[in-house]
């Protein structure tokens, strides 16, 4: 009799098996980058499945960890194998045309794929990456994404592959962070706490306090460079019920963007449930959901009983930054809510908005 195999048309990441023994061990990227003595982004890859895991790395592992070198070494092979057979399955027209979808520049200048040499490899690494074992998984995931609701802007729209790789990016991130079980009331009661943030002019001063509060309240929130073709501001869903993540991608690099954005989408978190993935910046009819987003954060940045006071604002420096002193509030927040409620022109006032660049954000997140 011959024997047979069963071969699952399905596969898991070493970096699923990592994932699950880290939270185990209560260790972070960062704790485990510093006890193997490489950085987080290999951890990150790792996780990812952008990082293989060679013979250094399986003995690290084993060491700090737990397992043997040899299981995760084996653990490498088994997923390499499966790997090979998911790509070698998919037809060369439907993998070539699905692969065009993806701004490999930007994925690869970001450190979210390794180039590859070959054709072959990059079918591989997207694969790996969407941790799917063909197109037809990944458009049913990430093209076809039932319930997701859109806010903002009618000139713009991403294009699948780009946006997919973002939100992708974004799980993997958020995945890896540490948090407590959600508590809605909690975060309600810290929101003065961010709030407060707002006046903080360096990123490296605001982007760290507002994880570590968003972690201790349920939520993973991660900062993620939008590519080529993706026009997202922010993201939500939920990961499991007792975790959250928001995804922002500073898409405008200033600050009253940036805050109304993140107060948004704290909004979808707070009030509609954890059924649903909420896209921000994206094409869309504006739904009762994002209406309720959108007034939530501006209340939280304007109070109510301030509101006229804000209509009424002369469309001078002083006034503005008088007005934004009084509510606690930096200036540039004022000027973008003036210029939303068309008090003032998209041009005014731009000088007293604060603006980031990825370096900044890049090194306070280290």
């Amino acid at each position: 009799m011959v024997e047979t195999f069963f071969q699952p048309d399905w596969f898991s990441k070493p970096g699923d098996t990592l994932l699950t023994m880290m939270e185990h061990r209560e260790l972070s990227c960062a704790d485990l980058a510093e006890k193997i003595g490489r950085s987080a982004a290999t951890i990150r890859g790792l996780i990812s499945g952008a990082v293989e895991i060679d013979d250094g790395l399986a003995d690290l592992l084993a060491k700090h960890v737990g397992g043997t070198p040899t299981f995760w070494q084996k653990r490498q092979a088994i997923y390499a194998n499966s790997l090979s057979r998911a790509a070698g399955a998919i037809p060369r027209q439907k993998g070539d045309e699905w692969l065009k979808q993806f701004p490999h520049a930007d994925i690869v200048n970001y450190g979210w794929l390794r180039k590859p040499s070959r054709r072959d490899d990059l079918l591989k690494a997207y694969l790996a990456y969407f941790g799917v074992t063909d197109p037809n998984e990944w458009a049913e995931r990430y093209e076809k994404p039932f319930g997701v609701a859109f806010r903002s802007s009618p000139t713009f729209k991403s294009k699948a592959g780009a946006l997919s790789a973002w939100l992708r990016r974004g799980e993997l991130e958020a995945s890896s962070v540490s948090t407590a079980k959600w508590n809605p009331q909690q975060l309600r009661i810290r929101l003065p706490e961010l709030r407060v943030l707002t006046k903080a002019k360096a990123p490296a001063y605001f982007l760290p306090r507002m994880r570590k509060i968003c972690a201790e309240v349920g939520i993973a929130l991660v900062f993620v460079r939008a590519p080529s073709g993706c026009r997202a501001s922010g993201a939500t869903r939920f990961l499991s019920p007792d975790k959250a993540m928001i995804i922002l991608s500073f898409r405008h690099l200033s600050d009253d963007h940036f805050w109304f954005t993140f107060f948004h989408e704290l909004a979808h978190v707070l009030l509609h449930g954890n059924s649903s993935t909420f896209i921000d910046g994206e094409v869309g009819t504006i739904t009762e959901q994002e209406r309720e987003a959108n007034c939530f954060s501006a209340s939280v940045l304007v109070p109510p009983n301030r509101r006229d006071e804000l209509l009424d604002l002369k469309p001078r420096k002083e006034s503005v930054i008088r007005f934004a002193f009084s509510i606690g509030v930096s200036p540039g927040i004022i000027v973008g809510q003036l210029q939303h409620n068309e008090i003032i022109k998209p041009s005014q006032l731009n000088f007293l908005k604060r603006r980031f660049n990825w370096e900044q954000i890049s090194g306070a997140l280290c």
